[in-house]
C-alpha cells in the first residue's frame, strides 16, 4: 500500500498508517502511544495496519483452541479479550489507542462504535454485515468476517478490530477462531466476488473509526 505513514488527524485523534508490520511491532507502537496517553494530553491514535501471518491469543484461555500452527507462523499471547485468532496480509486491522474518559466512553460504547464504523466500510462496499456483542464481531448471514478483542487500562484502549478483506482466510483452519465451534469465517472479496482496495480500504477505516468516537469534532 503506497500511503503516508501518517494524515491530517479527525477531530483530536492522530490517524496512522505503519503498512504491513510484525504483530510485536505494532505492539510496541501501541504501548508507546498508551503510556503518552496516561502521562500527558490528547485522546489518542488510530492505527490501521497489516500483518504477516501471526496466530495470537488472547486473554481467555480456554477460547484459545490453536490445533496446529503452520510451520513458520508465531504463535503470541497476548492482553487482549477473546480468543486465538489469526492475522495475515489482506486482512484490515485497526488499532485505536484512545483514553476512554476523555472522549466521553464507556467500553461498551466504544466497542459498539468501532464496530459499527466497521460495517459502515463493508456497507459502502456493498456488504451488510451485522455487528455483535455476543460472540462479538461483524457477521455476514451467519459467517464470521470481522473479529474484536480489546485490553483497557486506566481508561486507555489498546488492540482493536480485523476486517478479512482480501486474506485467503487460510490460517483460521489451524484453530477454533475465537473460541467459536463450527464458525465459519469469510472475508469481502469472498462475499462480493471480486477484489477490494486496501489503499483505499486503509485510509476510509481509520476516517470512519475517527469520526464514530469523535462526531463532534469533524473537521
Amino acid at each position: 500500500m503506497n500511503i503516508p505513514e501518517a494524515a491530517p488527524g479527525v477531530g483530536d485523534l492522530d490517524l496512522r498508517f505503519p503498512g504491513r508490520v510484525d504483530f510485536a511491532e505494532a505492539m510496541v507502537l501501541q504501548q508507546r502511544a498508551a503510556e503518552a496517553l496516561k502521562v500527558g494530553g490528547g485522546v489518542g491514535t488510530i492505527f490501521v495496519l497489516e500483518h504477516p501471518p501471526v496466530i495470537t491469543l488472547g486473554a481467555n484461555k480456554k477460547l484459545n483452541m490453536v490445533l496446529a500452527a503452520p510451520v513458520g507462523v508465531p504463535v503470541i499471547q497476548t492482553d487482549r479479550g477473546g480468543g486465538a485468532t489469526a492475522h495475515e496480509p489482506g486482512q484490515l486491522v485497526i488499532y485505536p489507542v484512545v483514553h476512554l474518559r476523555r472522549l466521553g466512553l464507556g467500553v461498551k460504547a466504544f466497542v459498539s462504535r468501532i464496530l459499527a464504523a466497521g460495517a459502515t466500510l463493508l456497507a459502502e462496499m456493498g456488504l451488510a454485515a451485522e455487528p455483535r456483542l455476543d460472540p462479538l464481531g461483524l457477521w455476514v448471514d451467519g459467517r464470521k468476517i470481522a473479529s474484536m478483542g480489546i485490553h483497557v487500562s486506566r481508561f486507555v484502549t489498546t488492540h482493536g478490530l480485523a476486517i478479512n478483506l482480501v486474506n485467503d482466510l487460510s490460517l483460521f483452519s489451524a484453530m477454533v477462531p475465537c473460541g467459536l465451534h463450527d464458525v465459519r469465517m469469510t472475508s469481502a472479496a469472498r462475499e462480493l466476488g471480486r477484489d477490494v482496495d486496501m489503499a483505499a480500504s486503509t485510509r476510509r477505516m481509520a476516517e470512519l473509526a475517527a469520526v464514530a468516537l469523535c462526531p463532534d469534532n469533524l473537521p
